[in-house]
């Protein structure tokens, strides 16, 4: 290949530029109805020739393709639907299982796999279901009611006699999935999804699938399954990102999400961050922040909505300084705020290669 001077690279063609076309799929309010959509929820469309023109076909409903030419018929399509605040329903294309070209790609996961690996963080629904007495209301009048009552009982800690060997319990039971323990031949012991999926089988039996309880319980099921996908998909790349709820009998649930970046060789340790929140009609909105250094220095953030807790928790910060020392943990700082949590923005690292980027502002 001959080197060549300024004069005979300006005597070279220009490239044209590739520009980004992003488009975006509106379905009307009644459509999304009948698909039965609901607010981040990820679907798969494939891409069919309808009346001489590619379109996107989900459920018998066919849709203008984004981004074509890039996508030809018989590609698969992940699509997220947004609820806009004009009352509309928008699709947007998160990534296709093929593209136009002679290359072959590899067959696309399920759609289930792929609406919870892109299922929004968030315990949103399931919050609200695991407050005292609200799941026990949905049991239908069947005749194992009553077991099923004191299955859910049996699954819920008490906020006034906790004790941190029942929590240890309840959350080594969180980290290993129900179809984790099938795979193994292990007995499933009960968990909120098991009892999710239980008391969802009994209401089919008796009621009609489209009231808004029951979609309640399967949008609850999406947050808590795509939690635990996500959590998985990230451990395998030597990072901790794992969520769950806490149900207690006699107080509001609590959310508990553990993080720890992956350690880098020759580099300081990640801490461990735990973060809590609740949404207590006792203690009001409560969230809290704790990392854990590799030292066993202990950092403290809490964020209170009602002053009188964040008073309360400022004064009793001696008592829990000794009782950290007592577990072997060294308190580094504590800060109390009566206000929100400011919210977290997330650390965009670079795209792996052959990513898909959306360039909209």
């Amino acid at each position: 290949m001959a080197i060549l001077g300024p004069e005979g690279i300006s005597a070279i063609a220009r490239v044209a530029p590739v520009h980004a076309e992003i488009r975006t799929v509106y379905v009307e309010a009644p459509v999304a109805r009948q698909l039965g959509l609901h607010d981040g929820q990820v679907v798969q469309a494939t891409a069919t020739v309808v009346n001489h023109q590619l379109k996107l076909v989900l459920n018998e409903h066919a849709f203008n393709v984004p981004l074509f030419p890039y996508i030809k018929e018989g590609d698969v399509a992940q699509l997220r639907a947004q609820l806009l605040p004009t009352g509309k329903w928008a699709l947007q294309l998160l990534h296709t299982g093929s593209f136009a070209g002679s290359e072959a790609l590899p067959a696309p996961m399920p759609t289930r796999l792929n609406t919870l690996l892109f299922q929004p963080a968030g315990f949103t629904n399931l919050l609200a279901l695991l407050r005292p007495g609200v799941l026990e209301s949905l049991i239908p009048p069947v005749q194992d009611a009553t077991e099923l009552k004191k299955r859910i009982s049996a699954q819920r800690l008490s906020m006034g006699s906790l004790q941190p060997q029942a929590l240890k319990r309840l959350l080594l039971g969180h980290t290993k999935t129900s179809e984790s323990s099938l795979a193994d031949g292990e007995p499933v012991a009960d968990n909120t999804k098991v009892l999710l999926r239980l008391l969802m089988a009994e209401r089919a039996r008796v009621e009609d699938q489209d009231s808004d309880a029951d979609q309640s319980l399967r949008h609850a099921l999406d947050e808590l399954e795509g939690a635990q996908v996500q959590s998985s998909h990230i451990l395998h790349k030597g990072e901790i990102n794992f969520a769950l709820v806490i149900p207690f009998r006699d107080a509001d649930p609590v959310e508990l999400h553990f993080e720890q970046k992956g350690n880098k060789p020759g580099q300081p340790k990640n801490p461990l961050v735990v973060n809590m929140h609740t949404q207590s009609r006792v203690l009001g909105e409560v969230w809290l922040k704790t990392t854990i250094s590799g030292n066993s220095q202990v950092d403290l953030t809490m964020w209170a909505l009602k002053k009188d807790v964040a008073d309360l928790a400022k004064f009793n910060a001696p008592d829990l300084t000794d009782e950290l020392e007592g577990a072997g943990l060294r308190m580094g700082s504590f800060h109390v705020y009566n206000a929100p949590r400011p919210e977290q923005q997330e650390d965009h690292l670079p795209p792996e290669h052959g990513s898909l980027i959306d360039t909209r502002v």
